[in-house]
């Protein structure tokens, strides 16, 4: 095989380009860039990379191919799409694995409005983040919309509705769902949003302090008043923030604390001379030179409609930062330097961005340390071959029966990978059968892992001595019978006993008594974090689900309500959990319902939940 990769690299051009490093399953297991792709694909197979990973990359490896570019842009270019679409194990790899969150917003749209996506698209719409915490974008937005007034409701029910709705009453929107709106208005309100959104308080202050001016000459007090608000409040925001550049300029500073092949990056955003919250990425697998990792996640940080810095300062510059800077200039469309200061104070706060890494990487390995001896005691006691890396866990739920769905949580290397977790739909059970439910998920996820190669190194289930027999009969059934499979079930007969005590069983096949750990050991937390985790999962699911049904079927259960007045009230109203919402003055102003019908469908509504009209 070793020879059959020599003869086709001798006839590799020396051009620039990338090349992908394939398996025996022809899957690309990495990506590279060169310059020379012949001479750097031989150094592979002469060993002369000393990459850490590369001995068992070449094994792996059973055939190459490259692409040819003409420059060494474009090959930078190249490189970091293929990374994003096949996600190669060798490549790179962030430790959750997956898209961070980020805000979007199509400035193109007459009335636009922020989202969360994990996606970046070439569609021409405005991206902020990446948010790394998924509580922190959300925080971010809920700030957004509390200060900026802009609609958050979709495209279909800004189409639908002709009245303005609850948010409108309470400040949060300017409705432009009627007309009155003027589309300069709102648009200065998105541009707004956009400058706090990059950091720029000054340019939003002079146009927030304009804007009052313009209001209070108009004689319009009132929405002059709201715009001072907000100058307050961004003025406060600054007051307690630090200038850490008094020329005010605007940087990103990139920290790498590395040990082994494990490291963490930290860019520490300037704006304004304002020093922001560091984004802290930790990235499992480093292989090689620092620089040459570097220039992959700069590439990957700063899409192509996101915020760009004007100067991005690094510990070492990466060889090929001459093209690194042209991408980047090209997507903000203005120059973008990248930099190495050795002193001063760009120096000082990349060190100070250093030192932010080494604490996230510090924390995280001792997490790690921590996961890998629950993985090791929980291999001991279940007296597994090997330490299982990747543990799925599978739980049903129903309510008498109705609406029965599962989940399938999954952990990998002592972590919740949540990427990985899976939601059914039980398609072959009637009825509350818990037992016929978990083997027919089973008997799904394995039969779809078998054809993937996915198969996990243990199977939990959420339950008993029942339970877990389906669980053995389902993998049987596969010809699985020796993947491991254990059961975790909480004392409720004990507890009803009085043995307050007593701890969840493990339960285990062939063992008539379940196994019992100390509260405090680790393999037994390890579980209970696993079962509770899908246990959440599936009763979200199951909550949405039968909250999706009973909208469906609400409206069509109200008396004196036929299909022209359903239609008018979600045309109104904009939507079946609207017209839930809805207030009896709000039924009201649906076309065609008089008082006494609006009255007999509120109280239909809220017959099991009765509530007082808020007029």
């Amino acid at each position: 095989m070793k020879t059959h990769l020599e003869t086709k690299i001798a006839t590799t051009p020396t051009s620039s380009g990338v090349y992908l490093w394939k398996d025996a399953r022809r899957r690309v297991i990495y990506v590279g860039k060169a310059r020379n792709l012949r001479a750097r694909l031989r150094q592979y197979l002469r060993g002369d990379d000393g990459r850490f990973f590369v001995p068992f990359l070449v094994q792996d490896a059973r055939d190459v191919d490259v692409v040819l570019t003409s420059t060494e842009k474009e090959a930078l270019l190249l490189e970091n799409e293929l990374i994003k679409q096949y996600r190669p194990r060798y490549n790179v790899k962030l430790v959750d694995d997956k898209n961070f969150l980020h805000l979007r917003i199509d400035r193109s749209e007459t009335w636009p409005r922020f989202t969360l996506v994990r996606q970046i698209g070439e569609d021409g719409a405005d991206y902020f983040g990446p948010y790394h915490s998924a509580s922190k974008a959300r925080d971010t937005l809920a700030t957004l919309q509390r200060t900026f007034p802009l609609r958050t409701c979709t495209d279909h029910v800004l189409k639908s509705r002709s009245r303005p709705c609850l948010m409108h009453q309470m400040g949060r929107c300017v409705a432009p769902c009627v007309p009155g709106v003027d589309p300069d208005d709102y648009k200065d309100l998105v541009q707004e949003a956009v400058l706090m959104l990059n950091g720029q308080h000054r340019p939003l202050l002079r146009r927030l302090e304009e804007r009052m001016a313009r209001h209070a000459d108009a004689l319009e007090f009132e929405r002059a008043a709201q715009v001072r608000d907000l100058i307050r409040s961004v003025s406060s925001t600054l007051e307690r923030q630090t200038v850490v550049d008094t020329r005010l300029g605007e940087r990103d500073l990139w920290g790498v604390y590395r040990v082994e092949e494990r490291a963490a990056v930290a860019i520490l955003p300037v704006r304004e001379g304002i020093m922001g919250e560091p984004r802290i990425t930790v990235v499992s697998r480093l292989g090689g030179e620092l620089t040459e990792a570097l220039s992959t996640l700069i590439n990957v940080a700063y899409p192509k409609r996101g915020y760009i810095p004007p100067e991005i300062c690094l510990p070492e510059l990466p060889p090929d930062a001459e093209a690194l800077a042209e991408v980047l200039s090209e997507r903000r469309g203005k120059r973008v330097r990248l930099t190495a200061p050795q002193r001063g104070d760009k120096a000082r706060l990349l060190a100070l961005a250093t030192e932010n890494a080494r604490l996230k990487l510090e924390r995280s390995t001792a997490d790690q340390e921590r996961n890998h001896q629950a993985l090791l005691r929980l291999a001991e006691i279940l007296k597994l071959p090997d330490v299982p890396r990747r543990i799925e866990c599978f739980d049903n739920s129903n309510l008498q029966g109705e609406h029965p769905v599962a989940a399938m949580s999954v952990f990998i290397d002592g972590e919740p990978a949540r990427a990985e977790y899976r939601r059914y739909r039980i398609k072959t059970v009637v009825g509350a059968d818990d037992y016929a439910s978990m083997r027919e998920i089973l008997h799904r996820r394995l039969t779809r892992a078998l054809r993937e190669d996915t198969l996990p190194d243990l199977v939990v289930v959420d339950g008993g001595r029942g339970q877990l027999a389906v669980a053995v009969a389902a993998l049987a059934d596969l010809g699985l019978s020796e993947l491991p499979v254990v059961g975790i079930s909480k004392p409720r007969t004990e507890h009803r006993r009085g043995q307050r005590w007593a701890t969840d069983k493990i339960v285990l096949p062939r063992y008539k008594e379940p196994l019992r750990l100390p509260r405090e050991d680790p393999a037994l937390r390890l579980l209970q974090h696993l079962r509770d985790e899908v246990h959440d999962a599936a009763i979200r699911y199951h909550r949405k689900v039968r909250r999706r049904s009973s909208l469906t079927s609400v409206l069509e259960a109200i008396p004196g309500v036929g299909p022209a007045r359903r239609k008018a009230l979600l045309k109104h109203l904009g939507s079946a959990e609207a017209v839930l919402r809805a207030s009896v003055t709000e039924l009201r102003g649906v076309p065609g319902l008089g008082p006494a019908v609006a009255q007999q469908i509120f109280d239909a509504l809220h017959r099991d939940n009765p509530e007082e009209d808020p007029i």
